[in-house]
């Protein structure tokens, strides 16, 4: 699996519902799908779960997760 075809990681916001707390994570990343990947196991690592427990929560299914860029970053030239 290569890099996507932008070449600069963008700062995603991720705002989580679970276990009835809300948790609100930044990472960088290339793609929302990568973000949600890096988030879903950093969320695991903290509430010490597999990160597939976490993803299978987060899988779309219900609206209980959101991702949005919250910085966009570009290159001059």
């Amino acid at each position: 699996m290569g890099k996507p075809n932008n070449k600069i990681k963008q700062l995603w916001k991720g705002t989580f519902a679970y276990r009835q707390e809300p948790h609100v994570l930044y990472r960088f990343a290339y793609t929302k799908r990568q973000a949600w990947a890096v988030m879903c196991r950093d969320l695991a690592k903290k509430q010490d779960v597999a990160p597939s427990v976490v993803m299978n929560y987060f899988n779309g299914e219900t609206p209980n997760f959101e991702i949005k860029i919250e910085m966009e970053v570009t290159v001059d030239g």
